[in-house]
């Protein structure tokens, strides 16, 4: 009798052999991505999450292949499981433009996947108070006025307090905002 080969999600195999390749090689190749993609969408929701644990542990980068499986996926909830591991795992180049003071300003957080226009979430607020907060693509993203590109630990200081009262307060945020979470997640 033949051993049993592990599965792609054996937390026990190092990072080595055709899985890892191909990972490595859909960084590179479109149609190895599309490919990767199009088994995702084959596989149940137990051997969906498997494969995403199976590319966080193999994948020198799992931003594409994570960004792939964004694209197919249907359900909403995983959706923004996966948008968190990239915003965590993955390689996204964030910068921040600030302007204003902590009563009355605009913030404009823009992040870009490798692949993919530029986004941006701008928010607005006057008298310490949000006014609106919306998320932009890289083809609508606008700079108006004096805006200061700043670190971006240095935006999210003055927007942290702002978005917590707004939530507290029952406002809304706009679909899609969870891909901005890495900019506030701790460390």
């Amino acid at each position: 009798m033949k051993p049993a080969r592990p599965g792609i999600a054996d937390t026990d195999r190092p990072r080595l052999g055709s899985f890892a390749s191909l990972l490595d090689q859909a960084r590179h190749d479109d149609g190895a991505l599309d490919g990767l993609a199009f088994a995702y969408t084959e596989l149940g929701g137990p051997e969906r999450r498997a494969l995403i644990h199976a590319v966080l542990q193999d994948a020198a980068d799992p931003t594409d292949a994570l960004t792939a499986f964004i694209a197919v996926e249907e359900d909403p909830r995983l959706r923004q499981r996966l948008a968190a591991l990239v915003s965590r795992r993955g390689h996204v180049d964030r910068s921040a433009v600030l302007a204003g003071t902590e009563t009355e300003g605009e913030a404009c957080l823009v992040q870009s996947l490798h692949g993919l226009d530029s986004e941006a979430l701008r928010i607005t607020w006057k008298e310490s108070k949000i006014e609106n907060i919306e998320i932009e693509s890289r083809g609508a993203l606008k700079v108006e006025g004096p805006e200061t590109k700043v670190a971006t630990s240095k935006a999210v200081e003055t927007l942290a307090p702002l978005v917590w009262r707004h939530i507290r307060s029952g406002g809304a945020l706009p679909d899609g905002v969870e891909r901005f979470a890495g900019f506030f997640s701790v460390g």
